[in-house]
């Protein structure tokens, strides 16, 4: 009798509720795609395919897709699209690259929005300290655009496009913090993202008998070496973050690997951003573990010293050029008795230049992309979105730096530990590196950052929770 009833009550929900349309709006999509993939050429057909895989996967595990996505961050090929801007040296004229995690990202977000449209108890936007400071940001450069396009500064679709590629590394951290809820979940996403830099720098790796300057994989004609010093400087962090934090011998080795695997990659990079920001974040790490401060200074002492003697010419070559770049006749800026390189001699015009544009419209500046491109962050932002994206940016690195740090001070885990002492000293170094760089809208950085991000918070809602649970801690906040 309870089967047979079991039987009709899966048929009433089947007539009644969204089990049957559901599996009926299935069949019929389904019958369209297949329609459509036999007309369609071959390759079209398969990146429908895959597409539609991909949709499946995020629907049923948004943990699954997610693996994928970290490993597709710095292991997919690129898309270049050519200039949008037309003629003028602004962001846009320099070309727009897309790659396979940005068409993923599309999917597994419209996988988000129907899979919260089924399951309506799972919310669209999980509550987190970050919302507020993301929003604002976003707003604030929504905003300066739209004035940017009313003032003539900026075209319509190169500025929203650049702002879409913006939010783009924000849905990152959302779905993780919407979907992460588990620390087994933390804690193999934290392994996948280690494994992808250990596959990266084995790439890069190879590529140093060449002689030319190492950079990440797929990154097209010309490599970005400064991107992948930016990318391995965070995960470096990451990784001895949870160095200093974890207990296990085995797994303490596997950490050390890893960085001796990612050293000579970071080295040949030849990113003097990525160099000088090294200091910085080994400090961050020094300050933050205080009990083993004695042996991480040292470590760091040993490490320079056979790093000055033993370090390749070109390590060598490359920082001094800064000083000892020799007759150009580019212009040169003398600070003392020492004249800078061309190149940096460059940057410092930019933001000389910048910095007296700004001047011009200093409240919500010239929009995205209706500024000449700047290779450099904090120019470059005070340019293109004026005050109000100065503050709403530096209070969203605050909002950062401050939930990191809640998480260190509180955390009982050695795993939330390690992440939190991560991203305060990846942030603490890409922050110097964003003196010379576009550090925070360049994809590959920013989309571990952001993933890094998302595992922190997680790693605090869920601790929380758990306290909770074992009645350690009140419920109320």
């Amino acid at each position: 009798m309870s089967s047979t009833s079991s039987a009709l009550g899966f048929y009433r929900v089947g007539l009644s509720g969204q089990p049957l349309t559901f599996l009926v709006a299935i069949i019929v999509v389904c019958l369209g795609l297949s329609t459509l993939l036999a007309l369609a050429p071959y390759l079209v057909g398969a990146a429908v395919a895959a597409a539609v895989t991909v949709f499946i996967i995020c629907f049923v595990s948004t943990e699954a897709s997610l693996y994928l996505l970290v490993l597709s961050m710095l292991l997919s090929p690129e898309i270049g699209i050519g200039a949008l801007a037309g003629g003028n040296p602004t962001t846009g004229s320099r070309g727009v690259t897309i790659r396979t995690e940005d068409l993923m990202l599309v999917i597994m977000s419209f996988a988000w929005l129907v899979r919260t449209a089924v399951h309506k108890d799972l919310g669209l936007v999980r509550d987190t300290p970050l919302n507020q400071p993301i929003a604002a940001y976003v707003v604030a450069c929504a905003l300066a655009t739209g004035m940017g396009l009313i003032l003539g500064y900026v075209e319509g679709v190169t500025g929203a496009f650049f702002v879409l590629k913006y939010v783009e590394y924000f849905v990152i951290y959302f779905i993780v913090a919407n979907n992460v809820r588990e620390r087994s979940q933390i804690r193999r996403l934290t392994i996948v993202m280690l494994v992808t830099a250990l596959i990266v720098s084995v790439v890069a790796i190879v590529q140093i008998p060449s002689g030319a300057r190492v950079s990440a994989p797929f990154e097209g004609d010309q490599g970005e070496p400064n991107t992948l010093g930016g990318y391995l400087l965070l995960i470096g962090c990451v990784t001895g973050g949870l160095l200093v934090s974890i207990r296990g011998r085995s797994k303490r080795l596997m950490l050390v690997g890893l960085l001796m695997f990612m050293i000579g990659p970071f080295l040949l990079t030849l990113s003097r951003g990525s160099y000088l920001a090294l200091p910085f974040a080994y400090m961050a790490l020094v300050f933050l573990k205080r009990r083993k401060r004695f042996g991480m200074i040292a470590t760091f002492v040993v490490l320079a010293t056979i790093g000055a003697v033993a370090a390749p010419q070109a390590v060598k070559d490359r920082i001094m050029y800064t000083v000892n770049q020799g007759a150009t006749s580019h212009h040169r800026v003398q600070v003392g008795d020492v004249k800078l390189d061309s190149s940096t001699s460059a940057r410092l015009a930019s933001w000389q230049q910048a910095i007296t544009a700004w001047s011009a419209s200093p409240i919500w500046g010239y929009g995205i992309t209706g500024y000449a491109f700047l290779d450099a962050q904090y120019p470059r932002v005070l340019a293109e979105t004026g005050l109000i994206g100065g503050v709403t940016f530096a209070a969203l690195i605050l909002a950062l730096y401050r939930q990191a740090y809640s998480l260190y001070r509180t955390t009982q885990d050695s795993l939330y530990e390690g992440l939190s002492i991560g991203l305060l000293a990846g942030l603490t170094g890409l922050l110097i590196h964003a003196v010379g760089a576009n550090t925070f809208t360049i994809v590959r950085i920013m989309e571990p950052f952001w993933l890094l991000a998302g595992l922190v918070v997680s790693s605090s809602k869920v601790e929380t929770l758990a306290l909770v649970n074992d009645g350690h801690a009140p419920v109320a906040a």
